[in-house]
């Protein structure tokens, strides 16, 4: 059976908003606020805004889709003491010429909300609400009215029902993933969060989480086709406007999920065939597939003699150096070398055959989808030419095959460091 627990928390790492880009999110998302505090304290100085971040920026479920274009959700709350006088238009007005001129996109008034759309493929939604004090706010819809909303208990809602390692927030990351690969007419992302903390199956393994999960979902859903808002809006069936179509299109699309599911996890599936299982519907680019192969798997090791290998490390305009002097000089080793790995010595008779194996580890190896770790034949010449192309602590092992067994072994590290 395979065990993709560990790529799915890699895939998680590659899903996931990057630290980068929320912090770019965040300034963005204070600018705004700010101008639009400075709109009111000039022209309407009777209005105080306060701001509440909501959805999936705050709930820590958001992803980086495929197509690059995602949304942070910044609420607007106006503290009064009885329903403003002024028009819903109105208060969408006020917020449009507040952030006029902020981006070079005019903003988009509408029915909810004001959005604001940025260059780098993101937008922010301002939708508005009043408040009085010690009730549910209001949120202004410019084809319903004022009603009833709030984002604030859903979160809470939703927290309450996470666990302390996260998995439940993954398992909506892993199914926000699946819907954007499919590209079809698949629930939003607020639907699945419901879906899943109503239905979560909490394991040791995400693989098996997910696939539990996705089991129970499917089951609730055949059993009555509904998904209720659990907060204010009490009772609200998101599921209610779907076709029979679009009905019949989900739950396909989750059997098919199951098959799947169930075939990663079965007893006679290669680790291979599980992660391919996996990718059909994460996508292979994102996906990672179990890369690493072990010498032990193809041949019995017997290590009879000596074998010790080096790197040079060059760049155009500068003197080679060897690797392991730099390691022992405690010379860090920086991105964008030529990386030449070479037998130094071997004393291993002649017929043998050489394999090589680069192993890239860490974080920005997981993000890029780049682990490798495949063992690769030698092309002729004892040497494996290179790059230091990202971050890592890396490492590349040579083997001697001889008489069908690896009779010799070496391995020296890669540390590529980020410049100070």
């Amino acid at each position: 059976m395979g065990n993709c627990h560990k790529l799915f928390l890699d895939f998680n790492t590659v899903i996931a908003l990057k630290s980068s880009r929320k912090n770019s999110l965040r300034k963005s998302r204070n600018a705004v606020r700010d101008k639009i505090r400075e709109y009111f304290r000039d022209k309407h100085n009777g209005f105080f805004p306060k701001f509440h971040g909501q959805g999936s920026f705050m709930m820590n479920t958001i992803i980086e889709p495929l197509d690059g274009e995602f949304d942070i959700d910044d609420g607007i709350y106006f503290k009064v003491e009885a329903e403003p006088l002024q028009s819903i238009s109105t208060f969408h007005r006020w917020i449009c010429e507040a952030v006029d001129g902020h981006t070079k996109q005019n903003p988009i008034d509408k029915q909810t909300c004001v959005r604001l759309v940025y260059a780098r493929q993101y937008h922010i939604d301002l939708p508005i609400y009043y408040i009085i004090e010690g009730q549910t706010p209001y949120l202004a819809h410019k084809g319903k009215g004022w009603i009833k909303s709030d984002p604030r208990e859903f979160i809470k809602w939703f927290n309450s029902k996470a666990d302390n390692n996260g998995q439940l927030k993954r398992i909506v990351r892993y199914l926000k993933a699946w819907s954007d690969y499919r590209k079809g007419d698949l629930p939003s992302g607020l639907i699945f969060s419901i879906l899943a903390a109503n239905n979560i199956i909490f394991d040791e393994r995400d693989d098996v989480a997910l696939y539990r999960t996705l089991l129970k979902i499917k089951s609730s859903l055949e059993l009555n086709f509904v998904c209720y808002r659990p907060t204010t809006p009490a009772d609200e069936n998101l599921l209610e406007d779907y076709s029979k179509t679009n009905k019949d299109y989900f739950l396909g699309q989750l059997g098919s999920f199951i098959q799947s599911a169930e075939k990663a996890l079965g007893e006679k599936t290669s680790q291979k065939d599980a992660c391919k299982a996996w990718q059909r519907h994460f996508g292979e680019d994102r996906f990672p597939i179990e890369s690493e192969e072990f010498i032990e798997h193809d041949f019995q090791v017997d290590i009879q003699y000596e074998l010790k290998i080096d790197c040079l490390v060059s760049q155009k305009g500068f003197r080679a150096h060897s690797l392991r002097q730099m390691i022992l000089s405690r010379l860090p080793l920086l991105r964008n070398k030529n990386l030449e790995f070479h037998i130094v010595d071997c004393n291993v008779p002649k017929p043998f055959q050489v394999k090589w194996k680069v192993r890239n580890v860490g974080e920005e190896a997981k993000r890029r989808n780049q682990i490798r770790g495949q063992i690769l034949n030698d092309s002729g010449n004892y040497r494996r030419i290179e790059s230091s192309d990202f971050h890592g602590p890396h490492f590349v092992e040579c083997y001697i095959i001889k008489d069908n067994l690896c009779v010799a072994r070496s391995k020296i590290d890669v540390p590529i460091k980020l410049p100070e």
